[in-house]
């Protein structure tokens, strides 16, 4: 399996990478790219536009499974009037509710990418009020930062960095109990604190993260109190222990997945190293699709072309595959098992 990816280097302000969809690291030079039929993908492209219906469903999905989730804990509680027959159905439905809160946060992303509704300011809106108000920050403030890591995947530059953990034991057990996300946020306060901010994005960035934090605290508030003064103070711990343990332990591996080279130790600091571009190709079975949701499953071609609806990822890869990138493609195909077995093993040898 071919580890690094190789491509240009994006340059340019947060943004460049998303209105010039080429050019970033990993990425080829698809403006050359033409199939065996004689069709270029800077043709083909124009014609990929959003399905928004299956975007819907599927963030209608998630939706439902969360209140089943909480449902099915409650009612337990409530059937037997006690706390030891929903004690036994929460700790799968810790593990249920973590995924799908995991597979609504991706959302968020392809908000990012303005694929969630027409025009962009609508697109903004939604995904605010739709998905990160369950997660804490807006669209505007993750494209800020997400836009920089397509144009400078790997390098020094890249601000989502996430795959400079090795897959151990001890990075599992500090994403699960919120100590790795605490550490990002005093890491990407002191990294503000000393960038000069662009004229006029800091003062307005800082207060809509802060509305968008007090706006998701309220709701969590709601939800674990409504259920705690309901007669449900397990389904609201099991809510609790979702949200704070099982959502971060999964977006922390599934980015190690994504991104880390197979054969990065443990003790390599990137901060002084360069890692270099990675991208996976995964399965697109039930639980891989979600697990990887809005597309992360096959979140090589997301880095290949970001502006593309994962909704159209099926014609994408069918394209690539009758071109000169298919053996590329194949190089980096794994499965996600496949994946956590091989990081981790390097972890160990570590």
């Amino acid at each position: 399996m071919r580890e690094n990816e190789g491509g240009g280097v994006g340059t340019g302000p947060p943004g460049a990478a998303e209105r010039i969809a080429f050019g970033a690291n990993g990425s080829p030079h698809l403006p050359s790219i033409v199939s065996s039929a004689g069709v270029r993908w800077v043709d083909l492209r124009r014609t990929l536009t959003p399905r928004y219906g299956i975007v819907w469903r599927d963030i209608a999905l998630c939706y439902l499974f969360l209140l089943l989730g909480v449902l099915v804990v409650a009612v337990a509680e409530h059937a037997a009037r006690s706390s030891v027959p929903a004690a036994a159905v929460a700790v799968p439905a810790v593990l249920w509710l973590g995924y799908w809160l995991h597979a609504l946060f991706l959302f968020g992303h392809e908000a990012a990418h303005a694929n969630l509704a027409r025009p962009r300011s609508r697109n903004d809106r939604v995904g605010d009020w739709v998905v990160w108000v369950m997660f804490g920050s807006t669209t505007r403030n993750y494209r800020r930062t997400h836009m920089t890591h397509h144009g400078h995947l790997g390098d020094h530059d890249d601000t989502e960095t996430t795959y400079h953990l090795c897959l151990s034991i001890v990075n599992m057990l500090k994403a699960s109990t919120g100590l790795y996300v605490l550490e990002v946020l005093l890491r990407k306060a002191r990294a503000s604190a000393g960038r000069p901010a662009r004229r006029g994005t800091r003062s307005s960035g800082t207060v809509a993260g802060v509305l968008a934090s007090l706006r998701s605290a309220l709701l969590h508030t709601a939800v674990v109190g409504g259920l705690w003064l309901g007669g449900s103070p397990v389904a609201a711990v099991t809510w609790v222990a979702a949200m704070g343990g099982v959502f971060p332990l999964l977006a922390t591996v599934r980015t190690i997945l994504e991104h880390r080279r197979a054969d990065a130790p443990c003790a390599a600091d990137f901060a002084v190293e360069t890692h270099g571009p990675v991208n996976r190709l995964f399965g697109t079975g039930v639980v891989s699709r979600y697990f990887g949701s809005a597309g992360f499953n096959r979140h090589l071609l997301h880095h290949w072309d970001p502006a593309i609806s994962y909704t159209r990822f099926d014609e994408m890869e069918r394209f690539f595959r009758d071109t000169p990138l298919a053996a590329r493609m194949d190089a980096n195909r794994i499965g996600y098992g496949t994946a956590v077995r091989m990081l981790m093993a390097e972890a160990r040898r570590g």
